[in-house]
Parts: C-alpha cells; sequence; structure tokens
C-alpha cells in the first residue's frame, strides 16, 4: 500500500465520519440540526402544518403545501416525523354532542384519597361517559369532562358509576353551557 493510498483511505474514513456526524446532528427529514433535548423545537413551517391540520385535518397535504410555500412530498414528510416523534399523537373527528342526542356536557373535579389515585384514574378509563380525564397538581385531584344525554344521565354517572369508586372523595360537578374555544 503505497502513501497515496493511505492518505486516500483516510481522507474516505474522515469524510464518512463527516456525514455520520452530520446525519446524528440533523433530521432526516427537514435537514435542520436537532435541539439535543427531548422536548422537539418545531420550526415555523411545522406550526404552520399543525395549526392547518387542528383546524381541518381532513385538508389534503398539497393545500397545505400551496398554503406554507414546500412541495407536498416535504409536508407529507414532515407529518409522517411529526406523527413517528410522537408531536402530532393522532387524527380525530371531533363531534358536535347535540347533534349525536348528548344534551349535557360537564366537567368534574374529584378529590381522591392519594393511595388509590391511580386505582380510580384506571377505572374512570372505562367509562364511555368521560371523554377527557386529567390528573391534577396539587389538592384538584382528578378532572373529568363528560358528555351524557341528560341531567337524570349526569346524576346517574355521579351516583351509580363514580360514586361506587373506592377512593373518590369530594365531587364538583360543573355543567358546560357553550364552548367558547376548542382546539383538537
Amino acid at each position: 500500500m503505497s502513501l497515496s493510498d493511505i492518505v486516500q483511505c483516510d481522507f474516505v474514513q474522515t469524510i464518512s465520519i463527516y456525514e455520520l456526524e452530520r446525519a446524528r446532528s440533523t433530521d432526516a427529514y427537514t435537514g435542520l440540526p436537532h435541539s439535543g433535548d427531548d422536548a422537539m423545537k418545531l420550526d415555523p413551517i411545522d406550526q404552520q402544518i399543525i395549526t392547518m391540520l387542528q383546524n381541518d385535518g381532513r385538508r389534503s397535504y398539497s393545500e397545505i403545501a400551496e398554503s406554507v410555500g414546500r412541495t407536498e412530498v416535504t409536508i407529507r414528510r414532515r407529518v409522517r416525523r411529526l406523527v413517528d416523534e410522537g408531536t402530532i399523537k393522532r387524527f380525530t373527528v371531533v363531534l358536535d354532542p347535540l347533534k349525536t342526542g348528548h344534551k349535557i356536557r360537564a366537567i368534574i373535579r374529584v378529590k381522591t384519597m392519594m393511595k388509590q389515585a391511580s386505582l380510580i384514574a384506571e377505572k374512570v378509563k372505562e367509562y364511555e361517559e368521560v371523554d377527557e380525564a386529567y390528573f391534577l397538581d396539587g389538592a384538584c385531584g382528578l378532572m373529568l369532562k363528560v358528555t351524557v344525554d341528560d341531567l337524570g344521565g349526569l346524576r346517574r354517572f355521579l351516583e351509580k358509576q363514580l360514586g361506587s369508586v373506592s377512593g373518590v372523595g369530594e365531587v364538583e360537578t360543573c355543567i358546560i353551557l357553550e364552548d367558547i374555544k376548542t382546539i383538537t
């Protein structure tokens, strides 16, 4: 092996190491640098894409591409990356409860015994009336958003279902009168 072969091999290896480091430090879909932490930093294009999909999840990639000045392929890749990385958790349909026969929606704050909070959370996941459920910091315990057919249905849910769960303490119910702002 000659000196020029060694230099050429070292040069090729250097390029490979450079490319490897570049690949590790940039996103394969966009070519943007990684942030270095687990929280994904969204660039303005990603933010525009997310906003458009939140407003209309059925909006086509070609419409989004035209709006943000990118190609459809770029939009597809970015959306796939946002899904793969968990920024976009799912695509869904938002129903109007009144048009599906459910006339009452309520927010319910549930104080729980600390030792049983996780068990209560697992139980409320099973109830079809519960649309959303959250653990809250401090003395708040759990917050539930429920949808029922009528006030009788709300009372039955509170007494027979939620009231029968061991560890449920004080319950405060607030009926939703009107949606002011909802983002999916």
